[in-house]
């Protein structure tokens, strides 16, 4: 930790190299984060015209993670009213309202931000206008301490910088359609992934999967369309249309059930010719569900498996494909590696009982019996495990 006159002056530097260029960014992000010992740095903004996510960005930010929360968990955030409610300049520090009890009997701490390595958030509203409303937060991590009152005197002598900064450059904050939250995190990702409307136009694809279209014939662009191979196109259109449906009549408990939907894509077999096989993983991103990160209007958010030219499968895309909670996912991985229930429970610090009902629900999602089947599942993606 390092929180001298010095970093201090280091830091303001960095941040008004940020304004000039916006490439400092990370730079910026990265020194405070190392300098007052966060575990990750985070910075958003909601456009109130549009209710959506309109900018994410900071220090140490796993992809997936950011993607659960716009996905699934940002809804039941309990910190996010509270916040709101707060006048821009005070802070925010979850573990004064939110107990060790309160976080064990919590879904938001118990299956999302815990099991991605967050335990206590400090924030502060920097800017709440009739336009927008940017927070900043600091994060620490499972088995660390809050921050002390030491790191809040740095940051306090931060915000005022940090506040004159994004007022200068306020239009990055609102929601623009040339710079949308959810495709800055599809680009990350390293699995091929795309969005699509619903009657199968391109809106973005990512290096992997244009990579993957230049390698495979079972799915192909044409004038901006993807199309799958008979008869997938069709079961696929089909698909989307329902979930389509779900979303337009406002049936938002039937629509998170369907979750993410799979394709198995087989070509049809050819005597002395290897049957090439492509995995396709979709889900409708509805607007009001997703923050708007993804846009006003609803996509589908489409990811791609192709056993013989990707590494073997992960639990992230283990998580995708059967709809894990982040903490089950983060389970699977420990089982993935080796470990037995009872390693995993000791590594993750949580009770063996915790451990062996989450791999009960691992087992009912991927329709698995064993901890063998799973390790086999994680490796070959037996056709057999989908619906």
């Amino acid at each position: 930790m390092d929180l001298s006159i010095e970093r201090h002056e280091e830091i303001v530097h960095l941040l008004y190299e940020a304004v000039v260029d916006p490439a400092g960014w990370p730079r910026f992000f990265t020194s405070l984060g190392r300098a007052i010992e966060a575990s990750a740095i985070h910075m958003l903004a909601i456009d109130k015209k549009h209710r959506s996510l309109s900018y994410s960005d900071g220090f140490n930010l796993p992809t997936e993670g950011e993607l659960a929360y716009i996905q699934r968990y940002g809804n039941i955030d309990p910190r996010k009213e509270v916040i709101l409610r707060q006048r821009p300049g005070e802070w925010l520090h979850c573990h004064e309202l939110f107990d060790d009890d309160f976080v064990a009997h919590s879904p938001f701490y118990q299956e999302f931000l815990i099991p991605v390595g967050r335990r206590y958030v400090s924030g502060c509203k920097l800017v709440d206008d009739a336009d927008v409303c940017v927070i900043f937060s600091a994060l620490r991590g499972v088995g660390e301490t809050p921050l002390g009152q030491q790191e809040i005197d740095f940051l306090d002598r931060l915000i005022p910088h940090l506040t004159r900064a994004v007022r200068m450059q306020l239009q990055n904050y609102i929601f623009s359609t040339k710079a949308l939250v959810g495709h800055a995190l599809v680009n990350k990702l390293r699995q091929p992934v795309m969005l699509l409307t619903t009657d199968s136009s391109v809106v973005l694809a990512n290096e992997a999967a244009t990579r993957l279209l230049d390698a495979t014939t079972l799915v192909r662009l044409k004038e901006d369309r993807l199309l799958f191979i008979p008869p997938f196109q069709k079961q696929f259109h089909d698909e989307c249309a329902r979930l389509e449906g779900l979303m337009r009549a406002g049936n938002v408990s039937a629509l998170e059930e369907s979750a993410y939907r799979t394709i198995p894509i087989t070509a049809p077999a050819t005597p002395g010719q290897f049957q090439e096989t492509l995995y396709a993983f979709f889900t409708l991103l509805a607007p009001p569900q997703v923050s708007g990160a993804f846009g006003l209007r609803p996509l589908v958010l489409l990811l791609f498996y192709h056993p013989e030219s990707s590494p073997p499968i992960d639990a992230d895309l283990l998580g995708i494909a059967f709809n894990l909670t982040p903490a089950e996912g983060r389970v699977s991985r420990l089982i993935g590696e080796g470990l037995s229930p009872k390693e995993v429970a000791s590594q993750l610090g949580i009770q063996y009982e915790t451990v062996r009902k989450q791999l009960q629900s691992i087992y009912r999602k991927t329709a698995t019996n064993r901890q063998s089947e799973l390790m086999r599942l994680m490796l070959h993606l037996p056709l057999n495990a989908f619906d």
